[in-house]
Protein backbone atom coordinates (compact mmCIF):
# COMPACT_ATOMS: atom_id res chain seq x y z
CA UNK A 1 0.00 0.00 0.00
CA UNK A 2 1.63 3.66 -0.92
CA UNK A 3 1.41 6.55 1.31
CA UNK A 4 -1.49 7.73 -0.56
CA UNK A 5 -3.20 4.89 0.09
CA UNK A 6 -3.73 6.05 4.24
CA UNK A 7 -4.70 8.79 3.70
CA UNK A 8 -7.34 9.06 0.79
CA UNK A 9 -10.09 10.20 3.94
CA UNK A 10 -8.75 13.42 3.71
CA UNK A 11 -8.84 14.08 -0.33
CA UNK A 12 -6.28 13.79 -3.28
CA UNK A 13 -2.42 15.58 -2.99
CA UNK A 14 -1.81 13.94 -6.37
CA UNK A 15 0.08 16.24 -9.00
CA UNK A 16 -3.23 16.21 -11.39
CA UNK A 17 -6.16 16.80 -8.96
CA UNK A 18 -7.36 19.93 -10.65
CA UNK A 19 -10.75 19.14 -8.51
CA UNK A 20 -10.33 22.35 -6.72
CA UNK A 21 -8.72 25.50 -6.02
CA UNK A 22 -5.14 24.23 -6.41
CA UNK A 23 -2.60 25.07 -3.62
CA UNK A 24 0.20 24.85 -6.28
CA UNK A 25 -0.83 27.71 -7.84
CA UNK A 26 2.00 30.37 -7.95
CA UNK A 27 0.09 33.18 -7.69
CA UNK A 28 -1.26 32.33 -4.21
CA UNK A 29 -0.94 34.54 -1.53
CA UNK A 30 0.91 33.45 1.72
CA UNK A 31 -0.01 33.78 5.29
CA UNK A 32 2.51 36.29 6.05
CA UNK A 33 3.16 38.13 9.49
CA UNK A 34 2.18 41.99 9.00
CA UNK A 35 5.03 44.43 8.68
CA UNK A 36 4.78 46.01 11.87
CA UNK A 37 4.06 45.20 15.41
CA UNK A 38 0.89 47.23 15.64
CA UNK A 39 -1.00 45.59 12.90
CA UNK A 40 -4.37 43.86 13.89
CA UNK A 41 -5.52 42.25 10.51
CA UNK A 42 -7.25 38.98 11.76
CA UNK A 43 -5.88 37.12 8.55
CA UNK A 44 -4.85 37.28 5.25
CA UNK A 45 -7.90 38.41 2.87
CA UNK A 46 -6.60 35.60 0.39
CA UNK A 47 -7.59 32.70 3.12
CA UNK A 48 -10.84 34.92 3.56
CA UNK A 49 -12.22 34.68 0.64
CA UNK A 50 -11.12 31.02 0.32
CA UNK A 51 -12.68 29.67 3.72
CA UNK A 52 -16.50 30.79 2.61
CA UNK A 53 -15.80 28.31 -0.94
CA UNK A 54 -14.31 25.40 0.39
CA UNK A 55 -15.14 21.85 0.42
CA UNK A 56 -13.93 20.68 3.78
CA UNK A 57 -16.10 17.70 4.96
CA UNK A 58 -18.24 18.48 8.29
CA UNK A 59 -17.11 15.68 9.73
CA UNK A 60 -13.31 17.21 9.27
CA UNK A 61 -14.49 20.36 11.10
CA UNK A 62 -13.42 21.91 14.60
CA UNK A 63 -12.50 19.76 17.02
CA UNK A 64 -12.32 16.73 14.86
CA UNK A 65 -9.66 14.28 15.56
CA UNK A 66 -8.80 11.06 13.01
CA UNK A 67 -5.94 8.94 12.65
CA UNK A 68 -2.99 9.60 10.01
CA UNK A 69 -4.40 13.59 10.08
CA UNK A 70 -0.85 15.11 11.04
CA UNK A 71 0.98 12.41 8.15
CA UNK A 72 -1.65 13.19 6.21
CA UNK A 73 -0.59 17.30 6.46
CA UNK A 74 3.10 16.27 6.50
CA UNK A 75 2.42 14.50 2.92
CA UNK A 76 0.27 17.33 1.47
CA UNK A 77 2.87 19.69 2.35
CA UNK A 78 5.89 17.85 1.06
CA UNK A 79 3.91 17.51 -2.23
CA UNK A 80 2.73 20.80 -2.63
CA UNK A 81 6.36 22.12 -2.23
CA UNK A 82 7.58 19.43 -4.63
CA UNK A 83 4.95 20.64 -7.75
CA UNK A 84 5.55 24.25 -6.68
CA UNK A 85 9.49 23.80 -7.19
CA UNK A 86 9.06 21.85 -10.21
CA UNK A 87 6.37 24.11 -11.84
CA UNK A 88 8.42 27.53 -11.14
CA UNK A 89 11.51 26.06 -12.57
CA UNK A 90 9.59 24.89 -15.46
CA UNK A 91 7.88 28.45 -15.95
CA UNK A 92 11.04 30.20 -15.67
CA UNK A 93 12.64 28.03 -18.02
CA UNK A 94 10.65 29.56 -20.89
CA UNK A 95 11.26 33.03 -19.80
CA UNK A 96 15.28 34.87 -19.28
CA UNK A 97 14.40 36.66 -17.11
CA UNK A 98 14.06 35.10 -13.19
CA UNK A 99 10.56 35.49 -13.06
CA UNK A 100 7.74 35.97 -15.51
CA UNK A 101 6.37 40.14 -16.45
CA UNK A 102 3.55 40.84 -13.26
CA UNK A 103 4.15 37.70 -11.77
CA UNK A 104 4.74 37.42 -7.65
CA UNK A 105 8.41 36.47 -6.70
CA UNK A 106 8.71 33.23 -5.30
CA UNK A 107 7.56 32.50 -1.56
CA UNK A 108 10.20 31.82 1.33
CA UNK A 109 10.11 28.25 2.07
CA UNK A 110 9.20 29.35 5.77
CA UNK A 111 6.39 31.71 4.30
CA UNK A 112 5.39 28.18 1.33
CA UNK A 113 5.40 25.81 4.16
CA UNK A 114 2.87 28.05 6.47
CA UNK A 115 0.62 28.46 3.29
CA UNK A 116 -0.09 25.00 2.93
CA UNK A 117 -0.65 23.89 6.49
CA UNK A 118 -3.24 26.82 6.38
CA UNK A 119 -4.30 25.46 2.97
CA UNK A 120 -5.23 22.24 4.37
CA UNK A 121 -6.35 23.00 7.50
CA UNK A 122 -9.33 25.06 5.90
CA UNK A 123 -9.75 22.62 3.20
CA UNK A 124 -9.03 19.07 4.38
CA UNK A 125 -9.06 18.49 7.55
CA UNK A 126 -9.58 20.89 11.35
CA UNK A 127 -6.21 21.28 12.95
CA UNK A 128 -5.30 22.26 16.00
CA UNK A 129 -2.25 24.38 14.78
CA UNK A 130 -2.42 28.23 16.01
CA UNK A 131 -3.43 29.69 12.91
CA UNK A 132 -2.61 33.26 11.12
CA UNK A 133 -4.86 34.92 12.88
CA UNK A 134 -4.07 34.01 16.46
CA UNK A 135 -0.35 33.79 15.08
CA UNK A 136 -0.36 37.17 13.96
CA UNK A 137 -0.95 38.34 17.49
CA UNK A 138 1.44 35.95 18.42
CA UNK A 139 4.44 36.99 16.22
CA UNK A 140 3.67 40.82 17.40
CA UNK A 141 4.40 39.96 20.87
CA UNK A 142 7.01 38.15 19.69
CA UNK A 143 8.84 41.26 18.35
CA UNK A 144 8.42 43.45 21.08
CA UNK A 145 10.09 41.12 23.09
CA UNK A 146 12.98 41.03 20.83
CA UNK A 147 12.86 44.73 20.47
CA UNK A 148 12.54 45.51 24.14
CA UNK A 149 15.77 42.94 24.50
CA UNK A 150 17.59 44.59 21.56
CA UNK A 151 17.35 48.15 23.83
CA UNK A 152 17.69 46.43 26.54
CA UNK A 153 20.85 47.75 29.00
CA UNK A 154 23.01 45.50 31.15
CA UNK A 155 23.38 46.11 35.14
CA UNK A 156 25.98 48.54 34.75
CA UNK A 157 23.36 50.59 32.31
CA UNK A 158 25.46 49.86 29.00
CA UNK A 159 23.83 48.99 26.35
CA UNK A 160 24.61 45.36 24.82
CA UNK A 161 26.75 45.70 22.00
CA UNK A 162 28.16 41.93 22.18
CA UNK A 163 26.38 39.13 21.15
CA UNK A 164 23.69 37.60 23.03
CA UNK A 165 21.07 35.13 23.08
CA UNK A 166 17.57 35.68 22.77
CA UNK A 167 15.71 32.31 24.17
CA UNK A 168 12.14 31.31 23.32
CA UNK A 169 10.78 28.85 24.60
CA UNK A 170 7.19 27.23 22.84
CA UNK A 171 5.61 24.12 24.97
CA UNK A 172 3.55 22.05 22.42
CA UNK A 173 5.19 21.25 19.33
CA UNK A 174 2.53 19.50 17.28
CA UNK A 175 3.73 19.54 13.74
CA UNK A 176 5.50 22.49 14.53
CA UNK A 177 3.19 25.63 12.37
CA UNK A 178 3.84 27.56 15.98
CA UNK A 179 7.54 26.79 15.69
CA UNK A 180 7.59 28.22 11.79
CA UNK A 181 5.61 30.91 12.39
CA UNK A 182 7.78 32.09 15.28
CA UNK A 183 10.82 31.68 13.12
CA UNK A 184 9.27 33.73 10.07
CA UNK A 185 8.99 36.50 12.79
CA UNK A 186 12.91 36.44 13.65
CA UNK A 187 13.80 36.04 9.57
CA UNK A 188 11.60 38.39 8.17
CA UNK A 189 12.06 41.29 10.58
CA UNK A 190 15.42 41.17 11.73
CA UNK A 191 17.71 39.21 9.50
CA UNK A 192 17.94 40.64 5.71
CA UNK A 193 17.37 37.93 2.77
CA UNK A 194 19.99 38.69 0.04
CA UNK A 195 19.03 35.41 -2.68
CA UNK A 196 16.12 32.94 -3.32
CA UNK A 197 16.90 30.11 -5.56
CA UNK A 198 14.65 27.65 -6.45
CA UNK A 199 15.61 24.28 -8.62
CA UNK A 200 13.42 21.64 -9.48
CA UNK A 201 13.02 20.31 -6.07
CA UNK A 202 13.95 22.73 -3.71
CA UNK A 203 13.59 26.55 -2.66
CA UNK A 204 16.66 28.11 -1.15
CA UNK A 205 16.91 31.27 0.96
CA UNK A 206 20.23 32.90 2.24
CA UNK A 207 20.03 35.37 4.61
CA UNK A 208 22.69 37.51 5.60
CA UNK A 209 24.34 37.34 8.83
CA UNK A 210 21.67 38.88 12.18
CA UNK A 211 22.99 42.28 11.86
CA UNK A 212 21.27 43.18 15.72
CA UNK A 213 24.57 41.23 17.17
CA UNK A 214 21.74 38.59 18.96
CA UNK A 215 21.53 35.31 18.04
CA UNK A 216 17.82 33.95 18.20
CA UNK A 217 17.21 30.27 19.51
CA UNK A 218 13.78 28.64 19.73
CA UNK A 219 13.30 25.59 21.81
CA UNK A 220 10.53 23.66 21.22
CA UNK A 221 8.69 20.82 23.38
CA UNK A 222 6.56 17.68 22.77
CA UNK A 223 5.88 14.95 24.44
CA UNK A 224 4.09 12.63 21.23
CA UNK A 225 7.63 11.29 19.18
CA UNK A 226 5.82 10.76 16.08
CA UNK A 227 4.40 14.88 16.70
CA UNK A 228 8.07 15.59 17.21
CA UNK A 229 9.57 13.72 13.96
CA UNK A 230 6.81 15.36 11.85
CA UNK A 231 7.53 18.50 12.70
CA UNK A 232 11.40 18.23 12.41
CA UNK A 233 10.64 17.44 8.87
CA UNK A 234 8.57 20.52 8.41
CA UNK A 235 11.24 22.85 9.96
CA UNK A 236 13.33 21.43 7.28
CA UNK A 237 11.20 22.40 4.37
CA UNK A 238 10.47 25.49 6.10
CA UNK A 239 14.41 26.47 6.52
CA UNK A 240 14.04 27.04 9.93
CA UNK A 241 15.71 24.74 11.48
CA UNK A 242 19.06 26.44 12.11
CA UNK A 243 17.04 28.13 14.93
CA UNK A 244 14.69 25.87 16.25
CA UNK A 245 15.65 22.91 18.46
CA UNK A 246 12.69 20.40 18.82
CA UNK A 247 12.97 18.67 22.49
CA UNK A 248 11.49 15.33 23.32
CA UNK A 249 9.70 15.45 26.74
CA UNK A 250 9.22 11.88 28.51
CA UNK A 251 5.85 10.96 29.51
CA UNK A 252 5.92 8.98 32.60
CA UNK A 253 4.40 6.14 33.64
CA UNK A 254 1.97 7.75 35.81
CA UNK A 255 0.84 9.92 32.86
CA UNK A 256 2.75 13.13 33.64
CA UNK A 257 5.66 14.50 32.41
CA UNK A 258 9.39 15.31 33.34
CA UNK A 259 10.47 18.08 35.08
CA UNK A 260 9.86 20.83 32.00
CA UNK A 261 12.13 24.01 34.10
CA UNK A 262 15.07 20.88 34.23
CA UNK A 263 14.35 19.93 30.44
CA UNK A 264 14.76 23.24 28.90
CA UNK A 265 17.91 24.19 31.76
CA UNK A 266 19.47 21.47 30.23
CA UNK A 267 18.66 22.02 26.75
CA UNK A 268 20.74 25.71 27.11
CA UNK A 269 23.38 23.89 28.92
CA UNK A 270 24.06 21.07 25.98
CA UNK A 271 23.58 24.14 23.42
CA UNK A 272 26.24 25.98 24.68
CA UNK A 273 28.88 23.03 23.72
CA UNK A 274 28.32 24.36 20.09
CA UNK A 275 31.40 26.96 19.33
CA UNK A 276 29.61 29.85 18.28
CA UNK A 277 27.19 29.93 20.70
CA UNK A 278 29.68 29.38 23.63
CA UNK A 279 31.95 32.37 21.92
CA UNK A 280 28.78 34.28 22.08
CA UNK A 281 27.91 34.48 25.74
CA UNK A 282 30.07 34.39 28.80
CA UNK A 283 30.27 32.55 31.64
CA UNK A 284 27.78 34.96 33.90
CA UNK A 285 25.49 35.50 30.94
CA UNK A 286 25.37 31.60 30.69
CA UNK A 287 24.59 31.35 34.38
CA UNK A 288 21.82 34.55 34.02
CA UNK A 289 19.92 33.38 31.20
CA UNK A 290 16.24 33.24 31.11
CA UNK A 291 13.92 32.64 28.61
CA UNK A 292 12.73 35.72 27.28
CA UNK A 293 9.56 34.52 25.44
CA UNK A 294 7.61 31.78 26.34
CA UNK A 295 4.04 30.35 24.10
CA UNK A 296 2.28 27.99 25.49
CA UNK A 297 -0.11 25.86 23.44
CA UNK A 298 0.43 22.06 24.82
CA UNK A 299 -1.87 20.06 27.07
CA UNK A 300 -4.70 22.50 28.86
CA UNK A 301 -4.23 21.41 31.85
CA UNK A 302 -0.53 21.62 32.42
CA UNK A 303 -0.58 25.55 31.46
CA UNK A 304 -0.55 26.78 34.82
CA UNK A 305 1.55 23.71 36.71
CA UNK A 306 4.40 24.24 33.94
CA UNK A 307 4.13 28.03 34.33
CA UNK A 308 5.03 27.47 37.97
CA UNK A 309 7.79 24.90 37.20
CA UNK A 310 9.46 27.69 34.91
CA UNK A 311 9.09 30.75 37.65
CA UNK A 312 10.37 28.46 40.45
CA UNK A 313 13.20 27.28 38.51
CA UNK A 314 14.43 30.73 37.58
CA UNK A 315 13.49 30.51 33.81
CA UNK A 316 11.16 33.10 34.14
CA UNK A 317 12.04 36.46 35.14
CA UNK A 318 11.55 40.44 34.94
CA UNK A 319 11.41 41.59 30.90
CA UNK A 320 9.50 37.74 30.03
CA UNK A 321 7.26 37.45 27.88
CA UNK A 322 4.50 35.01 27.92
CA UNK A 323 1.74 33.90 25.67
CA UNK A 324 -0.82 31.61 26.47
CA UNK A 325 -3.55 30.12 23.19
CA UNK A 326 -6.59 29.17 23.59
CA UNK A 327 -7.68 30.84 27.08
CA UNK A 328 -11.05 31.55 26.28
CA UNK A 329 -12.06 28.75 24.02
CA UNK A 330 -10.52 26.09 26.63
CA UNK A 331 -11.94 27.82 29.67
CA UNK A 332 -8.13 27.71 31.50
CA UNK A 333 -9.90 30.11 34.30
CA UNK A 334 -6.82 28.69 36.81
CA UNK A 335 -4.68 30.16 34.44
CA UNK A 336 -6.14 33.17 33.52
CA UNK A 337 -7.24 33.80 37.74
CA UNK A 338 -3.45 33.43 38.13
CA UNK A 339 -2.31 35.99 36.07
CA UNK A 340 -4.33 38.47 36.98
CA UNK A 341 -3.72 37.97 40.06
CA UNK A 342 -0.26 38.51 39.61
CA UNK A 343 -1.32 41.76 37.87
CA UNK A 344 -2.73 43.04 40.79
CA UNK A 345 0.49 42.27 42.91
CA UNK A 346 2.09 44.53 40.34
CA UNK A 347 4.17 41.42 38.90
CA UNK A 348 3.37 41.63 35.32
CA UNK A 349 1.02 43.25 32.94
CA UNK A 350 -1.17 40.81 31.37
CA UNK A 351 -4.51 41.25 28.59
CA UNK A 352 -5.87 38.77 27.12
CA UNK A 353 -6.60 39.26 22.77
CA UNK A 354 -10.25 38.18 21.43
CA UNK A 355 -9.93 35.93 18.62
CA UNK A 356 -11.64 32.98 17.31
CA UNK A 357 -10.34 29.62 17.25
CA UNK A 358 -8.27 28.19 14.26
CA UNK A 359 -9.33 26.99 10.74
CA UNK A 360 -13.43 27.61 12.14
CA UNK A 361 -14.59 29.76 9.19
CA UNK A 362 -15.79 26.85 7.35
CA UNK A 363 -17.65 25.77 10.05
CA UNK A 364 -19.52 29.39 10.41
CA UNK A 365 -23.05 29.56 9.84
CA UNK A 366 -25.59 31.96 9.89
CA UNK A 367 -28.23 31.03 12.96
CA UNK A 368 -31.87 31.05 12.44
CA UNK A 369 -31.35 32.10 9.08
CA UNK A 370 -35.05 30.47 8.01
CA UNK A 371 -36.65 32.48 10.09
CA UNK A 372 -34.62 35.74 10.22
CA UNK A 373 -35.98 37.99 7.97
CA UNK A 374 -36.67 35.58 5.47
CA UNK A 375 -33.33 34.03 5.39
CA UNK A 376 -31.31 37.29 5.05
CA UNK A 377 -29.11 38.90 7.81
CA UNK A 378 -28.75 36.27 9.99
CA UNK A 379 -26.28 36.61 12.92
CA UNK A 380 -23.16 34.15 12.66
CA UNK A 381 -22.86 31.48 15.30
CA UNK A 382 -18.83 33.50 15.68
CA UNK A 383 -19.84 33.05 19.29
CA UNK A 384 -19.21 29.17 19.60
CA UNK A 385 -15.45 30.36 18.45
CA UNK A 386 -15.14 32.64 20.75
CA UNK A 387 -10.88 32.18 21.88
CA UNK A 388 -8.31 34.33 22.87
CA UNK A 389 -4.69 34.61 23.30
CA UNK A 390 -3.11 35.81 26.98
CA UNK A 391 -0.07 37.85 26.66
CA UNK A 392 2.23 39.12 29.71
CA UNK A 393 4.75 40.99 30.24
CA UNK A 394 6.85 40.02 33.71
CA UNK A 395 7.37 43.69 35.46
CA UNK A 396 9.55 41.52 38.13
CA UNK A 397 10.76 38.41 38.46
CA UNK A 398 8.05 35.98 40.18
CA UNK A 399 10.18 34.89 42.94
Amino acid sequence: MSDNDLFDCFGSDSESDNSETSPHDSSATATTIPSTATTTTPVTQSLVDENHSNTRDKSCGVLAFHPNTEQSLLLHVRNSILHFNRNLHHDRSKNSSSSAPGTNPPLCPWERVLYEIDWYCLHRHWMMCIGPEKGIIVADALESAIQSHLTAKNHHGRRKDRATRFIAVELGTYCGYGSIFLSQVWKKRFQSTTTTTTTTTTTTTTTTACPTNVNFQLFTVEINPQYAKIAREMMELAQVQDIVTVVENDLLMDGSTANVGELIKTCLSKDQSDAAAAAATSDKERQEEYIHFLMIDHDKDSYLKDLQILEKTGLIRSGTVVVADNVIFAGIDEYIDYMHDLAKRGIVNTCIKEATVEYCSPDVVKKDNDHTNGGVGGRFNFEVFKDGVEITEYLQDPV
